[in-house]
């Protein structure tokens, strides 16, 4: 069964989120246990990421949905530049390169920072509005962090499953 955290924005609902995010980063560490530094380089399946690279790919997509989420809390509904995480970021800075243990520890510092900065809002702060260049749609703080804790619950369930198996 796949879990899910409702558009809605409400008390639960942003408890919810704030509760992914905080436990990502130590189901990652839990999940990397049973992988040696090779382990974590290889391919979880035919045609499939390696551990290192879907960190790299969860990096690159919480990178670019906490810009947005800290430039929407410093100025008035901004326009965000069309880059794609993994198409345009990714390529440019290549965390699929660092190692697992190098990025896992990048991974939880950035998770820090952003669960302070959540942590720290308002209903008002929730609110707040960003739009990407090229689309009228404005998408909510909480939008962007319900985004983040999304992808990440997709990932884990994939990789507990993959990893279950080995």
């Amino acid at each position: 069964m796949k879990k899910t955290i409702s558009t809605d924005m409400t008390p639960a609902n942003i408890a919810k989120v704030i509760e992914v995010l905080t436990e990502t980063p130590q189901k990652l560490e839990a999940l990397s246990k049973s992988l040696t530094a090779e382990g974590s380089r290889q391919p979880l399946g035919e045609g499939e990421r390696s551990f290192t690279q879907d960190l790299a790919h969860l990096i690159n997509g919480e990178a670019r949905s906490s810009e947005m989420i800290y430039q929407a809390l410093l100025t008035n509904e901004p326009v965000f530049a069309d880059i794609h995480p993994e198409r345009d970021w990714g390529k440019l800075l290549r965390f699929d390169l660092l190692d697992f243990q190098d990025l896992l520890v990048y991974f939880k510092i950035r998770r820090k920072v952003l669960l302070r900065v959540l942590s720290s809002l308002k209903d008002e702060g929730w609110s707040r509005y960003v739009r990407e260049e090229g689309k009228q749609r404005k998408e909510s703080v909480y939008w962007r962090a319900r985004t983040i804790a999304m992808h990440e619950l997709d990932h884990l369930g994939d990789l507990e499953s993959k990893l279950g198996k080995k």
